[in-house]
């Protein structure tokens, strides 16, 4: 009996176990899209191509190329929007020419925004203009 006692025990611990592990993965995202151009993902600049981004845990985006390999990684913040969405999105800020991923909707009305963001833009604005005042203090 005490066998029977202990075995239903283990059965009922790896079960519990197993709905932990398998919980974590039933809320990962999986978005699959092509971007026709060069873009900027975190701190790091990729052309333009087949991609995926998913969401392994709240606050972090995850883009892995074609080949399903992880090519960079970053953090996020929640966003929502009163509009819903029937689609997933991406949305691009243009800075100095680069298009630059802020915003990842996987339908709904909830998002993730890219932290950091704000700070990359306004840094690709700054290089554009100092870069068109080196140019124009070396002209003749």
């Amino acid at each position: 009996m005490k066998h029977l006692v202990t075995r239903t025990l283990a059965s009922l611990t790896l079960a519990v176990m197993g709905l932990a592990v398998a919980a974590p993965a039933q809320a990962t995202h999986n978005l699959k899209v092509n971007v026709p151009f060069e873009f900027q993902f975190g701190s790091q600049t990729f052309p333009a191509g087949q991609y995926s981004l998913i969401q392994p845990e709240q606050n972090v985006v995850v883009l892995r190329n074609a080949q399903g390999r992880a090519v960079a990684q970053a953090l996020t913040t929640g966003i929502g929007s009163l509009s819903t969405f029937n689609e997933s999105k991406l949305k691009f800020v243009i800075a100095n020419g680069m298009h630059i991923l802020t915003e990842v909707w996987d339908g709904g009305d909830t998002g993730q925004q890219l932290t950091h963001i704000k700070e990359q833009v306004l840094m690709a604005k700054r290089r554009s203009t100092d870069s068109r005042e080196a140019a124009e203090g070396s002209q003749p």
